[in-house]
């Protein structure tokens, strides 16, 4: 049977896939340098532990450079809000195998630290070699970026959509009569759509006989905020529905099939496994590894929230106690970052 083609409202659109990186510190000049040193850094370090030295291009050194940036912005403004005891958040107290490895893994990805919501580090005290590890967190955008990028074939668009109780939304999924997936979608009352009641995604290809639909319901959402274990950010408040558009993301993304020709395999590998780990993390000995300590990026249109691993409301609750309102973790500890090369 003919299938109506879809109506389309105004319409929450994707992550944004280009974006004007935030600009570095003024003093342009040292921090290039720096960066330069932070490179070579990780080069030696990446042919220390594996014994092969790294190729990178001229764009993947810039990248590195980036994460330089970007972690060097937030370990000085996070060391500016510490208080109490505790090593200072500075570049001497960072593991920098750890570093250096993960730095590798995401700039094979093609992912940007100066780029909003691509790259959030994440530092906790590793009690065990008394140093910070630095957890380089996808975010939704950096995630969104790389399984299109990296994709079998790589989507036209991806539409990425909460749907509210007062919204009208009718999918048409493939079978024998309908050979193109699609949908109808309407807002309503676009000044009063009501609560979230689920989502769906949208994958469109130059071959639309290829395009997928992809529906998120609210008992994906209660997953999502079961593995959060943060009622805090998944509660009644402003940041609930920031949290079940990042959760339609990450299903509708996790759709598209990455291309073993295209993906560096170790890479995207260690980067699932940096985010498995970063999970169990949290309900090991809390004493073994110390407190965690997260980072809230300056800029930041994510919601810190999304990006902790999982168990840390309590982190969250003391920091807030102390009177931390910015919605940062930060743990104890005050020195500016020192140039460590």
């Amino acid at each position: 049977m003919a299938v109506p083609q879809p109506t389309r409202a105004p319409q929450r659109t994707q992550p944004p896939q280009v974006q004007k990186p935030e600009q570095a510190p003024s003093s342009g000049e040292s921090v290039a340098t720096t960066s330069e040193k932070f490179v070579r850094a990780v080069e030696r370090q990446f042919a220390a532990q594996l014994g092969d030295a790294l190729r990178w291009s001229d764009y993947q050194k810039t990248l590195a450079q980036h994460l330089f940036v970007r972690v060097d912005q937030q370990l000085k403004a996070l060391e500016a809000k510490r208080t109490g005891d505790g090593a200072p958040l500075a570049w001497e107290n960072v593991n920098m195998p750890k570093l250096a490895l993960d730095a590798v893994h995401r700039v094979n990805l093609g992912l940007d630290a100066l780029i909003p919501n691509h790259i959030h580090p994440v530092p906790y005290w590793n009690k065990r070699i008394s140093k910070y590890d630095l957890d380089l967190r996808i975010g939704y955008v950096g995630e969104d970026y790389c399984r299109r990028e990296l994709a079998v074939v790589k989507p036209v668009e991806v539409v990425y959509q909460l749907v509210h109780e007062t919204d009208t939304f009718v999918p048409y999924l493939r079978d024998r009569n309908n050979t193109i997936e699609t949908y109808e979608f309407t807002v309503n009352k676009p000044f009063d759509r009501g609560a979230v009641v689920g989502g769906f995604g949208y994958i469109r290809y130059a071959d639309e006989s290829l395009n997928r639909l992809v529906i998120v319901t609210q008992r994906d959402f209660k997953k999502a905020e079961a593995a959060a274990k943060s009622g805090d950010f998944w509660g009644e408040n402003k940041f609930r529905e920031e949290m079940q558009f990042k959760t339609v993301v990450h299903r509708v993304a996790a759709k598209l099939p990455l291309d073993p020709m295209k993906v560096n395999a170790a890479s995207w590998a260690a980067v699932q496994d940096a985010e498995t780990d970063a999970e169990l993390e949290s309900d090991m000995d809390r004493n073994a590894n110390g407190p965690v300590i997260d980072i809230t990026p300056e800029h930041m249109d994510d919601d810190p929230a999304g990006e902790y691993p999982a168990g840390q409301q309590a982190e969250a609750e003391r920091a807030a106690a102390a009177g931390a309102s910015d919605g940062t973790i930060f743990g104890a500890g005050s020195a500016a970052s020192a140039d460590p090369y």
